[in-house]
């Protein structure tokens, strides 16, 4: 922990997005987030929440975010305001449960936004309709942990290779980052998908408003 939050705080970023799965023991939240809560950055920290996270202390989770500050995105947005411009963040909950949560929140955004749709598994980009998106980061994958050659074995999702990890594109063309993430599941090994962050940098373009 202390070397990731030295490491994101070293980036200088603007914002910092979080994709959920924060825990394999609800004993674990408290501190995990006290030092997340280190990171500094211009618009502060905003996440979804994973797996893992409705399957156990997600209010704790959810409680414990707020109290640090952070904001919680369930099928809500956050505007990013930079001049007279602006970026929309808008997170889905529980991606999984696309019977509740199959109306992606990006819907009630204007097609002129620039919007980001923070999704937890890249799958729901694809099963849903994600229209006024500009960029979806996900993750979930871990970048299938154990690859050889590029090839993960086993990859959580329902399309396989085609979602593990990288810059990819949904069917619709909506541009797609995939992150193998920094921790591991079921065992505590990685081999050719390394734990990483992203930095994203994005540029305006040169049409005036």
């Amino acid at each position: 922990l202390e070397s990731t939050v030295r490491l994101l705080n070293s980036l200088d970023a603007d914002v910092f997005l979080m994709g959920g799965d924060y825990q394999e023991g609800c004993e674990y939240v408290s501190l995990l987030f006290q030092r997340l809560a280190e990171v500094k950055t211009r618009f502060g920290t905003a996440g979804v929440m994973g797996n893992n996270d409705y399957e156990r202390c997600h209010d704790d989770i959810v409680n414990t975010m707020k109290a640090h500050g952070m904001k919680v995105l369930e099928h809500t947005c956050d505007t990013l305001t930079i001049g007279k411009d602006h970026i929309v963040i808008a997170g889905v909950r529980n991606s999984f449960d696309l019977k509740t949560n199959g109306v992606s929140p990006s819907l009630n955004q204007k097609p002129e936004d620039f919007v980001i749709l923070l999704t937890h598994t890249p799958d729901y980009a694809e099963d849903v309709n994600i229209s006024n998106t500009d960029l979806v980061l996900a993750g979930h994958t871990h970048g299938g942990q154990v690859t050889f050659l590029g090839y993960a074995p086993i990859v959580p999702s329902h399309y396989g290779q085609r979602f593990l990890r990288g810059m990819l594109q949904t069917t619709a063309n909506v541009p797609m980052i995939v992150t193998n993430g920094l921790g591991t599941s079921n065992k505590n090994i990685r081999i050719g998908a390394p734990s990483e962050v992203v930095l994203i940098v994005l540029h305006a373009n040169s049409v005036t408003r």
